[in-house]
């Protein structure tokens, strides 16, 4: 996250003694000096500046179209998340190739299993020693060699050290990862060079880590503790000569936690340390830029929108169709600030978010019951201290219908949200369980109980994300026709909440269009061998969809992911096929009109007057 001035917290929450240090280590202000980054200025179309209110910020140097790459950086360090841990290479992030082998079957113990042997997929390239380092090809592993020799000891014990301190393993694994980067860097308090590209830029130096807040004041007594103890351990298995200090490990852990990018590549999970962008690109709940992840990890920074100049450069860390409250909460827990962007300061009365949790109004049918239900924050360690505080707040208040004068209780309201969500995740929940049939059941149910009797708002996030889900589970279950309806409805009503609920090019949107389009192809091929008018008709209306679907989602995606991106190019090669399909139907279904028949000479008629031809006046 970005290095603001606003106080931060632990996930986890502080203790009060925590926080009434935290409180006594307050300190004058200080506007951060931007020469050490200034570098990008030259390579990219950005202004860093520094203020008391906002802290370290990049602003647009000119006006910039929306698609326009303002930052490309390499990370001072990266993870392979836990789940993705052997199908990613742990150099670059490209795909590993498996292998299979025959080993002694094993039993629920882990104890051998006499006589018996079982096949298993393991990376063709991985290190034999630690067992936890996976590999794309024998370049990368040698590339990577004096890197991973650094943390190799420690890694193969890492599972047993968190567990016994009962510390997140990928908590270690970063520091580890960083202790690695830091032993290849010749120059550590170098100035980080920036470029235009991945093959140019590099990644960014470990000096840099330390500028970042570690929000450890924060974090309670106890944590910390298992945290040294895990971290102590650990440092013992690396090298003297590449070991770092306790006090420093526990400094890069904490920075880690509160500073990490979680990104795709590769339809993998990595997770990242970008310390310029987490420095200078702020969240907000109306973005105006999007980060994504491209190869060897890189973080690409684009606008998502039309950007003024001397604007400021705006992400975000949360998903933007939720309730203002959910948003708010998950950033003070993960990123440990209180979100007052502008779309959160707004009066909800005259807000978007008013929809996502959106209750009608039991009398007219037609209004949404609007609560100004979370009051400002002036102080994040008192919230902290008892987050439960928000609750109380709505103790004894009402809640006003926007169109009509119905009151009602906000703990009233509260109720009827909680059975929604306790329905809601019934039924998700019956999609991890893999029964689809029952889970559609469910979620229609759910549709049924609370949008056709006017009980949500049809733009609640938690229908839009039912239907959503009802969408995969029917195209799971062959029935493309209702899932292609689910996810119209999730397209119309996302852009149509009022506007500026999400923005025109978000990276969802674009995944919904691609869906769409290629359900909406596949079906039209289907039904084409239907020449009956009504058949023909379907299949028209279902190749036009296509066509349009798979165009926002190629013009999104340029601007997400850049003209020549393979995330664009795949949708361009779905709408050249939707748009052939197309063309070669219309072609075969158009009816060739007859020609009419020229029509015979009329004779003028003779007469004894001159048959000299009129002229006609201007």
């Amino acid at each position: 996250m970005a290095a603001t001035t606003e106080p931060t917290v632990d996930a986890n929450g502080a203790s009060n003694s925590a926080v009434q240090a935290a409180k006594k280590k307050k300190t004058k202000k200080v506007v951060a000096d931007n020469t050490k980054y200034q570098g990008i200025e030259s390579v990219m179309p950005v202004v860093l500046k520094s203020s008391h209110a906002k802290g370290r910020h990049a602003t647009a140097a000119r006006d910039l179209p929306a698609g326009t790459l303002v930052s490309v950086e390499k990370p001072a360090a990266a993870i392979v998340r836990n789940q993705s841990f052997v199908n990613l290479c742990h150099h670059c992030f490209s795909p590993v190739t498996m292998k299979t082998h025959m080993r002694p079957k094993l039993d629920q113990s882990g104890n051998e299993v006499k006589g018996q042997k079982e096949k298993v997929a393991l990376p063709a390239f991985s290190c034999g020693k630690c067992k936890m380092a996976a590999y794309c090809s024998e370049k990368c592993q040698t590339d990577h060699a004096k890197e991973h020799n650094v943390q190799c000891d420690a890694l193969a014990q890492c599972n047993r050290i968190a567990t016994a301190h009962k510390v997140p393993l990928e908590n270690l694994r970063a520091v580890l990862a960083l202790i690695g980067r830091r032993a290849v860097t010749s120059d550590l308090e170098a100035d980080p060079k920036f470029a235009a590209s991945t093959a140019e830029a590099q990644p960014t130096n470990y000096g840099c880590v330390l500028d970042l807040n570690p929000n450890r004041h924060y974090i309670g007594r106890d944590a910390i503790k298992d945290l040294q103890a895990a971290l102590k351990e650990m440092l013992a298995l690396v090298s003297a000569d590449s070991r770092i200090p306790l006090s420093e490990a526990v400094e890069v852990a904490c920075i880690f936690k509160s500073n990490d990018h979680p990104l795709v590549v590769n339809n993998q999970h990595i997770s990242g340390l970008y310390p310029f962008s987490a420095l200078y690109f702020h969240h907000s709940c109306m973005p105006n830029c999007v980060y994504v992840c491209e190869k060897q990890g890189a973080l690409y920074v684009r606008t998502l929108a039309d950007v003024p100049a001397e604007s400021e450069l705006t992400i975000t860390y949360v998903e933007l169709y939720q309730p203002r409250e959910q948003r708010r909460r998950d950033l003070l827990l993960t990123r440990h600030f209180w979100c007052k962007c502008r779309r959160c300061s707004t009066p909800l009365s005259q807000s978007v978010d008013r929809f996502m949790d959106g209750i009608q109004c039991s009398e007219c049918k037609r209004g949404v019951m609007i609560f100004e239900e979370t009051k400002e924050v002036e102080d994040i360690n008192e919230l902290m201290t008892d987050i439960s505080a928000l609750d109380q707040e709505i103790q004894g208040k009402y809640a006003e219908c926007e169109t009509c004068p119905a009151k009602i209780e906000v703990t009233k309201l509260v109720d009827l949200l909680k059975a929604a969500i306790t329905d809601y995740s019934n039924a998700h929940m019956t999609i991890q369980q893999g029964d689809l049939p029952k889970a559609r059941h469910l979620m229609e149910r759910f549709v049924t109980n609370y949008e056709d009797k006017h009980i949500l708002h049809p733009s609640n996030a938690y229908l839009i994300n039912t239907y959503t889900s009802l969408s995969r589970v029917c195209n799971q279950l062959g029935d493309v026709d209702r899932a292609i309806r689910y996810t119209t409805i999730v397209v119309e009503r996302t852009l149509g909440a009022g506007g500026d609920a999400v923005p025109e090019n978000y990276p969802r949107l674009s995944e919904y269009y691609m869906s769409l389009g290629d359900m909406c192809l596949k079906q039209a091929k289907k039904k084409a061998a239907n020449r009956t008018p009504a058949g023909r008709s379907i299949t028209r209306r279902y190749l036009k969809e296509a066509k349009s679907s798979l165009e926002s989602a190629y013009k999104t995606r340029k601007v997400i992911y850049g003209d020549d991106s393979q995330k664009a190019a795949e949708a361009l090669k779905l709408l050249e096929s939707a748009k052939k399909e197309y063309d070669e139907f219309v072609k075969a279904t158009e009816k060739k009109k007859p020609k009419k028949p020229s029509a015979a000479p009329v004779a003028a008629p003779q007469n004894s007057a001159s048959t000299a031809t009129p002229t006609t006046s201007a």
